[in-house]
């Protein structure tokens, strides 16, 4: 358990709060290392872990058929996935390399999600401290060992996949020598809807494998108060991965349902209070403590009672604050006589009784 928190914790950058960011930058960059360089700006300005892009080429990535299965806001209407990506893939080893050396110097990890084996490798090459695959790659065993080869710690999402597929690759990573995993809930739909979040199956996750890291990766268009990344780390999540642009309301992609700096600011904060919240599991807490004296009743005089006097029902009545005996005892009161004269509103106690 502790390998699979050690390599978050090694690589955390942003101090305000426990749970790791990543910022899913994706293909926003469109292949401009100027866009690219500013999206690493803005990630780490906003208090992100990791800047993360998309490693691939369409030619070994989809069929000239394939169809989009995401809502596509406000810009052209692919025909194909291929349609679509052909116009993403163009950055080499090289440009990676780039945006590497530059996310150093702004001390934001860098990560990339590869979508071949030839990225893979690249990726590989450049050293990065870890490697995401996407969900639709889950049951992709081939780039999952060619991953694994690498011995570098693996964030695998879940999404779309029975919770059976989830431990298969589990257990097949495992086989091939991977020793550092975590594991991201998301609901793999472009964008998502708030009431398909699900973010109980990140407990059922955690159930699962509770020997391995869960996260969550979202898929949700924010409001401005972007509040469900801090509710899935109420829920158990340690790693939080949200969809990252520089512009919102740019045509295509998934940037309307991206956060923007502010929003990923924002989300942050949310989170540290998240944290704050859920951070005791205790049957009482300390702050809980002068109101359980205060709130509390204890039992008192209804009225002055002479020494000697067996108690009956009307004689004692359950007033603030506790500290003497509970009105759950009353019963045991009755019909036992005072050793000495008591005043209205006085706390009656044990060893006045006989």
């Amino acid at each position: 358990m502790e390998q699979n928190r050690n390599f978050l914790s090694q690589h955390k950058k942003n101090k305000s709060c426990n749970t790791f960011i990543i910022a899913e930058a994706g293909v926003h960059h469109d292949c401009d290392l100027r866009k690219a360089k500013e999206l690493i700006n803005a990630a780490a300005e906003a208090g992100a872990d990791t800047i993360k892009f998309q490693t691939y080429k369409v030619d070994t990535l989809v069929t000239h058929w394939a169809p989009t299965y995401w809502e596509q806001n406000n810009g052209r209407k692919y025909k194909t996935q291929a349609d679509c990506f052909q116009k993403r893939d163009k950055f080499n080893f090289e440009d990676y390399q780039v945006l590497n050396e530059y996310a150093k110097k702004k001390e934001i990890n860098f990560c990339s999600t590869p979508f071949d084996h030839q990225s893979v490798r690249w990726l590989n090459d450049l050293d990065i401290p870890f490697l995401k695959v996407a969900s639709g790659d889950l049951d992709n065993y081939p780039l999952l060992e060619e991953i694994a080869r690498t011995q570098k710690p693996i964030i695998l999402s879940t999404g779309a996949s029975y919770f059976k597929e989830v431990s298969n690759a589990v257990d097949f990573l495992r086989s091939k020598g991977v020793k550092e995993l975590a594991l991201m809930h998301c609901t793999l739909s472009y964008p998502t809807p708030n009431g398909e979040a699900n973010l109980y199956r990140i407990a059922e996750l955690k159930k699962l494998f509770p020997e391995i890291t869960i996260g969550y990766s979202d898929h949700t268009v924010p409001d401005e108060d972007i509040i469900i990344p801090a509710i899935a780390v109420a829920l158990g999540a340690e790693i939080v991965e949200k969809h990252f642009t520089l512009d919102r309301t740019l045509p295509e992609d998934d940037h309307y349902h991206s956060a923007d700096t502010t929003l990923l600011r924002r989300m942050i904060k949310h989170i540290k209070l998240a944290e704050e919240a859920t951070a005791i599991t205790a049957e009482i807490v300390d702050s809980e403590m002068p109101a359980r004296k205060n709130a509390r009743r204890s039992l008192v005089a209804n009225e002055v009672i002479p020494q000697g006097t067996v108690i009956t029902k009307d004689m004692l009545i359950p007033k603030r604050p506790g500290g003497g005996i509970s009105p759950s005892l009353f019963h045991k009161t009755l019909g036992r006589k005072l050793r000495t004269t008591m005043q209205r509103d006085q706390q009656i106690l044990w060893d006045y009784l006989e």
